[in-house]
């Protein structure tokens, strides 16, 4: 028979092993890569187990004593939710500026240009898609996979399952990652949006020249040609900004981390 000793050491490793879990599922489902569409749930799940089979035998004996209270282990599973879904957010930053600086390019480019007939309708950003793809690929070369799971390793340090504080310094990195998204999306999307508006010009120049040609539909292929031929041109420089933002998402990361625990800062 087991003792109520043993009973208790095996419902308080369930416990913070349950906890770990909703945070490792928040990182799953958010985190670059690991989110993606293509890792079917059953994979995920697995992959959440395993984690946190490891984490919780590294460090339970680390975590704070956590009572059997069905509200209070509902609040905290909440609170490790959001500190996995943090870490991946923090991941996604030159993912999400690489789709706007796609989409803004597409727009430009007319790509968009069914909704015009029918706006109900979405039409996908295939220029994004594209940048997207080379960003996870140098995010692999980099082992950026690799610092995501080192980085719940921390979070285990960093912020313990009873911590969770939104401090004026969460707010204030928050502000600066998503003008720093803006920032990224506006140097990758800039050469062919300077390409773009020079086209434009030129067309606006030979309305008034002549009068007779039929612009509006000369501008869809002018604007798809030199689109696609800038976007070849430039790739070196597209991958040495995204390689240059994904080095320092690891800050962001870690800053995010700090700041939910500022007692350990």
């Amino acid at each position: 028979m087991i003792d109520s000793t043993t009973t208790y050491l095996l419902l308080g490793k369930f416990i913070v092993g349950l906890l770990i879990f909703f945070r490792v599922s928040g990182f799953l489902f958010t985190a670059p890569m690991f989110e993606n569409s293509g890792i079917i749930p059953h994979v995920k799940i697995m992959l959440g187990l395993m984690l946190s089979l490891i984490l919780t035998t590294a460090f339970w004996t680390e975590q704070p004593t956590i009572e059997f209270h069905p509200l209070s282990l509902a609040l905290l599973g909440l609170k490790e939710i959001l500190v996995g879904v943090a870490i991946g957010f923090s991941a996604q930053l030159v993912f999400y500026a690489t789709r706007f600086a796609g989409g803004v390019i597409d727009f430009d480019m007319g790509y968009h240009t069914s909704l015009m007939f029918d706006i109900t309708q979405t039409s996908p950003t295939l220029i994004g898609q594209v940048k997207e793809l080379v960003v996870l690929m140098l995010f692999l070369i980099l082992n950026g996979h690799h610092f995501l799971i080192e980085s719940l390793f921390i979070s285990m340090k960093a912020v313990p399952l009873t911590t969770f504080t939104v401090t004026e310094s969460t707010i204030r990195i928050l502000v600066s990652f998503a003008t720093s998204i803006f920032i990224i999306a506006i140097k990758i999307a800039a050469p062919a949006l300077l390409a773009l508006f020079v086209t434009n010009l030129a067309l606006a120049l030979l309305a008034r020249i002549a009068p007779q040609t039929n612009i509006f539909v000369l501008s869809f292929q002018m604007k798809v040609t030199v689109g696609l031929l800038i976007l070849i041109a430039t790739v070196p420089l597209f991958v040495y900004v995204a390689k240059y933002s994904l080095q320092n998402f690891q800050d962001y990361t870690l800053k995010i981390l700090m700041s939910l625990n500022p007692g350990r800062v």
